[in-house]
């Protein structure tokens, strides 16, 4: 599963394998990333920058903290479960599944948009004026 910190301005990253799907498509330039939040259903598009793309994975880089929609920005800041799709297509700015410029979708998943930790570890101090009998 892929896990995202929301409203980020560091660059993180997910990591697809989509070489599977593409040899059945017609050729493409750009891979158009789609996120719906599993709760709200609010949908959130950006066209990936691509940093490693080869027969064993897609690494795309992404910023959560501008809602730019290209050069990986999106604005993500609801937490909680999204579903992905990954699109091929031919456009640098396209941001609908259902444009002409989309070849066709290449995976799709669940993500996780996770903020601060749910938990914290406390710190236990152990007397040690304690004398202990057997």
């Amino acid at each position: 599963m892929i896990h995202l910190n929301p409203n980020s301005a560091t660059e993180q990253f997910i990591y697809l394998t989509l070489q599977e799907m593409k040899k059945d498509l017609d050729p493409f330039t750009h891979y158009l990333i789609i996120l719906e939040n599993m709760a709200s259903t609010d949908k959130h598009a950006f066209v990936g920058d691509v940093e490693v793309d080869n027969a064993r994975y897609t690494k795309i880089s992404v910023y959560t903290n501008q809602p730019l929609g290209t050069a990986s920005r999106v604005l993500l800041i609801e937490t909680g479960f999204y579903t992905y799709k990954a699109y091929g297509q031919n456009s640098s700015t396209n941001l609908n599944a259902t444009d002409a410029s989309v070849v066709g979708l290449l995976e799709q998943g669940t993500l996780n948009v996770a903020g601060a930790t749910g938990y914290t570890i406390p710190d236990i101090t152990i007397p040690d004026n304690v004398i202990y009998y057997e």
